[in-house]
């Protein structure tokens, strides 16, 4: 079995959507098969610039105030910490392009890192630090997290390496009818829609498992849900 994951890096529903699959993959166990899991990129705000904006402000504008925006971020950060995931609004968090950070998950996967370690060094830097996903410094540390030597990540980041086959890879999702994160794609033919409840994890997982003893897995597989980010 593979997973796609289809994520955005500033999602807060893809960290929680992330540590929920482990925990589903955890309980069904060595049994349950061989699974491959593959983090895919997507951005929610491809238009969003390297120059930092202050959180609270970039929500404001898109969900119609200061009110609404504290609603949405005490509702999400309280998910996430009954994860025991140490998300905090209070931290100072900015608004930028995550090119950047998905530009650092395709380097780990080229060079045979540890893209889910990387991963979480990102959305722990973001949403429990409030750090910067496009500086350098806390990208150079991210990479750290999974062994990338960082004069490594320096020089990927200030190249154009890999950036054609990143930006095919986003339009593919757009193509494939991708409209909020987390998405996850089973064998490119299942989705699962956000951050859904472990239990959901399993439930489905199984489900899945059982079409495809008999199965030919086929292309194509959308879907949208609560639970996730949208854009």
């Amino acid at each position: 079995m593979t997973i796609d994951i289809w994520s955005d890096l500033a999602c807060p529903y893809c960290w929680i959507g992330k540590h929920r699959l482990q925990a589903a993959l955890a309980e069904l166990g060595p049994q349950f098969g061989p699974v491959q899991v593959n983090w895919r990129a997507f951005q929610l705000d491809p238009t969003a610039g390297l120059m930092p904006v202050p959180l609270r402000q970039a929500y404001e504008a898109k969900f119609g105030g200061a009110q609404r925006t504290e609603q949405l971020l005490a509702n999400v950060q309280a998910q996430a910490r009954a994860d025991g995931l140490a998300m905090d609004f209070s931290q100072g968090q900015v608004k930028v392009s995550t090119l950047p950070a998905h530009r650092l998950l395709q380097q780990a996967q080229a060079q045979g890192a540890d893209v889910h370690a990387v991963a979480e060094a990102l959305f722990s830097a973001h949403f429990a630090h409030g750090q910067n996903l496009a500086d350098i410094q806390v990208l150079m540390a991210a990479g750290a997290a999974a062994g990338l030597d960082a004069a490594q990540v320096q020089d990927w980041q200030g190249s154009d390496q890999g950036l054609a086959e990143l930006q095919a890879e986003m339009a593919q999702g757009q193509q494939a009818g991708i409209r909020s994160v987390p998405t996850f794609v089973i064998n490119q033919r299942w989705a699962i829609a956000g951050a859904q409840p472990v239990a959901g994890f399993v439930q489905a997982l199984r489900q899945i498992a059982a079409e495809l003893a008999p199965a030919v897995a086929e292309p194509g597989a959308q879907a949208c849900g609560p639970g996730a980010c949208s854009l």
